[in-house]
């Protein structure tokens, strides 16, 4: 197989990403959704990626082998070929959101995995951290309510960091989001954004 510099491209951000399903290379790299699936089956019969399912009647996502890690040149090994099922709606969420704000052509995405890069894996890390006007801002998906105490915890932590200059926080409604600014209250530097506008139009709640 004679590999193409769009398939490096693919082969990059799909681990830097860990995964991702074909409709968000295609949303990514602007391409149509059948020729993703002939490019990506491609790349998977070849030995670059591997097609996993989590669990039954749930998207299917690909990851790169070591191969296709090797390849890519970012430095990242190829991750585990196994999906934690518990957080697999929040990270694709995630790399939707990724995909959302670069789109807007002001800022780059930096995924989970570079900024766990050479780092201690106990420590915690923002789900991604999005560059833009010469801004470190630490994004977090929040899809469900937590505890006060997870909360304050987070917000101890960000308070405590100087590396980011602002932490957006994304929520899918009102009763998440009354939760995080509960929690932020007093602090500044935490946005509050609803995941179907930061996913279209950005609009800040606080």
């Amino acid at each position: 197989m004679q590999i193409t510099e769009r398939d490096v491209e693919i082969l990059k951000w799909v681990n830097r990403m860990r995964f991702a399903a074909a409709k968000q290379v295609a949303e990514k790299f602007g391409m149509g959704i059948w020729v993703v699936y002939r490019r990506i089956r491609k790349l998977t019969v070849n030995g670059y990626l591997a097609h996993v399912r989590p669990l039954k009647n749930t998207t299917g996502v690909w990851m790169c082998t070591e191969r296709g890690a090797g390849f890519s040149g970012e430095g990242l090994w190829a991750p585990a070929r196994r999906i934690n099922v518990a957080t697999f709606n929040h990270d694709l969420t995630v790399i939707d959101l990724s995909i959302a704000l670069e789109k807007k052509g002001t800022g780059k995405w930096v995924s989970e995995r570079e900024l766990r890069l050479g780092k201690d894996y106990r420590k915690k890390v923002p789900d991604g951290m999005f560059l833009k006007d010469g801004k470190e801002i630490a994004c977090e998906v929040e899809l469900t309510r937590k505890s006060r105490k997870y909360l304050d915890r987070v917000m101890s932590f960000y308070k405590s960091n100087i590396e980011y200059d602002e932490v957006w926080y994304f929520v899918p409604g009102d009763a998440v989001g009354r939760a995080v600014e509960k929690a932020a209250d007093g602090i500044d530097f935490v946005k509050i954004y609803y995941l179907k506008e930061a996913l279209g139009d950005e609009k800040s709640i606080k």
